[in-house]
């Protein structure tokens, strides 16, 4: 429809009774396929920057609205004004950190935004990132060591997402100047309501003003944990988790409450044919399942005990690949090793017990063996074993199905 309307001569510039053209209800909306008709037919590349009566741009108003996605198709392909200012002087960056939408401020930063311009009232976006904090933040501060955790915290998928002592310490490892004052005379260290997080604050501009090689490359790996912040929050309620996922084409966009008014994917718009809940794990039964199988398409099995898999514990086919569950959500998967599952590693000595009970189990014989635990295996294998590979108990007694 947007493509025919402006074969048509449509002119995006007209705005409706709220004072929005197209490209602003666009950004408004977080319609990223609008946005990106729009902007590759542009007649005038300088429309991007067009302000509202409030001075908002379209950058603005994604960045407003945490629509990552549209932002970052203004910044990287509309090139995009990144350091205009709305009536009050905030630019996006201003206003993605007061809503602490780390996702767009990380995206800001990496792409050259200007950190110490200030708003009307003389704030830096690092000004702004320390008025507002939660208990549960600050006891994160109590040593020198939980630098390294909060700047992990702007991107991981934990309870408190949003952590403005992330933000600030995140501001200040790229740059952010803390002796700026604001029109009250304050500095951002005078807003910092903890000594311990004035100290990171403090030891990560130091390491950034020094050139640090090695200190900026361990920040820089840890804020790269950011890349696929949010990807687990259903796309179309934002209050739940995602835990549907859709076939064939084996992408997680929704909880199981919206799954069903879902007809097209919400990713690559392929017609839903299955939706099928993420279960826990069949293997451990300890932890939620988070590895797709191809070409099956199940997705039955934690990721460590995926690793111990040829086929399918599910329907028996043989497995041809992993894809991870942040990989079916849209995100990027780990690099950094060969492995087809790479970034995944057995990290605890339980886990380690099971690869090594299973070393030699191929999974390729039907399971006519049950021990008194309720699992079970192949002859071959169960005559082996002397603790059950599954929930670790030992093997007092084998039962032989016929």
């Amino acid at each position: 429809m947007v493509t025919m309307l402006l074969e048509s001569n449509a002119d995006v510039t007209v705005a409706n009774n709220n004072g929005f053209n197209a490209l602003q209800h666009a950004a408004l909306r977080g319609n990223p396929s609008a946005m990106r008709i729009l902007l590759s037919k542009l007649p005038r590349p300088w429309i991007v920057n067009e302000k509202k009566d409030d001075g908002y741009t379209a950058l603005h108003l994604a960045a407003l609205n945490n629509h990552t996605e549209v932002a970052e198709l203004l910044v990287k392909q509309a090139k995009a004004n990144k350091d205009i200012q709305n009536t009050n002087l905030q630019t996006p960056l201003h206003l993605a950190v007061e809503r602490q939408h780390t996702q767009i401020v990380r995206l800001l930063v990496r792409e050259g935004a200007k950190l110490d311009l200030t708003d009307k009232d003389g704030d830096t976006p690092l000004h702004e990132s320390l008025r507002h904090h939660t208990l549960s933040q600050l006891r994160q501060l109590q040593d020198m060591q939980d630098v390294g955790k909060l700047l992990m915290g702007l991107g991981t998928q934990g309870a408190d997402k949003k952590s403005s002592a992330s933000i600030a310490l995140f501001l200040a490892a790229n740059g952010a100047d803390l002796n700026i004052k604001n029109k009250k005379g304050q500095t951002p260290v005078d807003l910092c309501p903890d000594p311990n997080l004035c100290k990171a604050l403090a030891k990560c501009h130091k390491d950034r003003a020094s050139g640090s090689q090695k200190n900026n490359s361990n920040l820089a790996s840890l804020v790269d944990e950011d890349e696929n912040e949010g990807l687990d929050e259903c796309m179309v309620c934002s209050d739940m988790k995602r835990d549907m996922l859709f076939g064939p084409c084996g992408h997680v966009a929704t909880c199981s409450l919206c799954s069903s008014r879902v007809k097209k994917c919400l990713m690559c718009k392929e017609a839903v044919q299955s939706r099928t809940k993420i279960e826990e794990c069949l293997v451990c039964s300890e932890k939620i399942a988070r590895t797709l199988f191809k070409p099956c398409g199940h997705m039955v099995a934690c990721e460590n005990c995926a690793l111990l898999m040829k086929k399918c514990v599910q329907c028996r086919e043989s497995i041809e690949e992993f894809i991870p569950f942040i990989v079916c959500c849209g995100g990027k998967a780990r690099t950094g090793n060969s492995s087809p599952f790479a970034g995944y590693h057995v990290r605890d000595h339980g886990v380690n017990k099971l690869v090594k009970n299973w070393n030699d189990i191929k999974m390729d014989r039907r399971k006519n063996l049950i021990f008194l635990c309720g699992h079970g295996a192949c002859q071959l294998c169960g005559d082996r074993m002397q603790e059950c590979p599954m929930c670790r108990k030992p093997v007092e007694r084998r039962i032989l199905l016929f």
